[in-house]
């Protein structure tokens, strides 16, 4: 710079003329070489004198990425991230104070002359607020820094980006504080300690409520739990506060059911060959309700809706035909109870073969595995006083000790054949 102004001839009252806006004493300043000037200072002075402002502008970065912009370069500063890597408003922040360092730390009352040339609104505070800390509230404020750093519309998606990108994580981060707060006020309703804070007993009690058993200690309400099914013995994870607000699932337990379905279907085409046509009638007049896997026992309940369908199949002549087709769809092993369920007291005396069938199909209990009729309302009345009995039980891996057939819940809730 000052062999530039010996070769102009100019003195530094003559550059300040020139400049316009910039007193001699700061222009003597900058050429001292005592401090590194502002960017806009330096090109002020380059273009006073003739010089390549290019060539002055390339100069002044290589001077500040050496010089730290002035400042001790005895403390290391630590690297911002950059737009692309922003995920929080910290982060967003401390990217634009890099960005704003980068393009010569202008000052805040440049910014806002810049800004207001472009037709951008960033008051001086507004800049000073960001580059402390204070991330812009909308997208208009941070398209003013930019403009005000001198950033091409090109080169501003990035930013945009990164701001909202901060955005989503504040509002989660916001939303997890207030789900933390409520699940506290929760446990201390459901707790059975002074501290407020759910027991290992009431914990696993309530943990079998909901159908599961623990497979490890209970650690904290909110801490992920190793459980087991007692549906399906599928192993997840959950929370116990999931399990107080149920929203507690296992997703197995639909599947299990759906690989019974598929087997009764197969089972109902006769594969093998081996079922008599009188038991295929017997198999597709009754209906298959949600299966059970429970302590490698497979419970298979089966509604029956005439006694005459029910002594046919009181027979276990189809049992090693259905155990094949389900070791086929069920990839674990289990021990097969099949579960007739018949409730003839609360229907009305037949007065031919076929009442029972017609009143269990208009309930929605006899569907048809090829037909597809809709539920009625009276399903639940029609089962509710459904009795079980085991019609026999086969081992599908290895013989196990017998144990007696569990009569089936009340709350099970029959579903069609339909495609099973």
């Amino acid at each position: 710079m000052r062999n530039g102004r010996r070769d102009a001839g100019f003195s530094y009252a003559v550059l300040s003329e020139r400049t316009r806006s910039i007193s001699p004493g700061t222009l003597q300043r900058a050429a001292s070489g005592a401090v590194l000037p502002k960017l806009e200072v330096a090109q002020a002075y380059a273009c006073a004198c003739g010089m390549d402002v290019a060539e002055v502008t390339r100069l002044w970065h290589a001077a500040y990425q050496g010089s730290l912009g002035g400042r001790p370069t005895g403390r290391a500063r630590k690297p911002e991230p950059r737009p692309d890597l922003v995920h929080d408003l910290s982060g967003l922040c401390a990217a634009l104070e890099e960005l704003r360092q980068a393009n010569g730390a202008p000052s805040f009352r440049m910014m806002e002359r810049r800004a207001r040339d472009a037709g951008k609104d960033l008051s001086r505070s507004t800049a000073f607020r960001i580059s402390r800390g204070t991330a812009p509230a909308s997208t208009d404020g941070l398209e003013a820094f930019l403009v005000a750093c001198q950033v091409p519309p090109r080169d501003r998606t990035v930013w945009y980006d990164a701001w909202l990108r901060a955005q989503r994580q504040a509002v989660r981060s916001r939303q997890d504080g207030d789900g933390h707060e409520d699940l506290k006020q929760i446990e201390a309703v459901v707790a059975d300690t002074s501290r407020g804070q759910v027991s290992q007993e009431t914990a696993v009690r309530m943990l079998r409520k909901a159908g599961f058993d623990a497979m490890e200690r209970y650690r904290r309400f909110d801490a992920p739990w190793t459980v087991e099914c007692l549906q399906c013995a599928a192993t997840l994870r959950i929370r116990l506060s999931d399990v107080v607000l149920a929203r507690a699932s296992c997703p197995d337990c639909p599947k299990l059911t759906e690989h019974v379905r598929e087997a009764w279907a197969e089972l109902l085409t006769n594969p093998s060959g081996l079922l008599s046509r009188r038991l295929v009638r017997a198999l597709r007049a009754v209906t298959v309700l949600p299966a059970r896997l429970q302590r490698d026992h497979l419970d298979v309940p089966v509604f029956v809706a005439d006694r005459t369908t029910l002594r046919i199949l009181q027979s276990s002549a189809w049992h090693d035909a259905l155990e094949d087709v389900l070791r086929r769809h069920i990839r674990r092993p289990f021990y097969l109870d099949v579960l007739l369920v018949h409730d003839f007291d609360t229907m009305p005396a037949p007065r031919n073969g076929h009442r029972h069938r017609r009143l269990a199909k208009a309930a929605g209990l006899v569907d048809s595995p090829l037909e597809s009729a809709p539920h009625a309302q009276g399903q639940d009345r029609v089962n509710s006083g459904a009795s079980s009995e085991a019609s026999g039980r086969k081992a599908a891996t290895a013989p196990g000790p017998a144990r007696p057939a569990a009569s089936t819940p009340s709350s099970w809730k029959p579903t069609s054949n339909s495609g099973a």
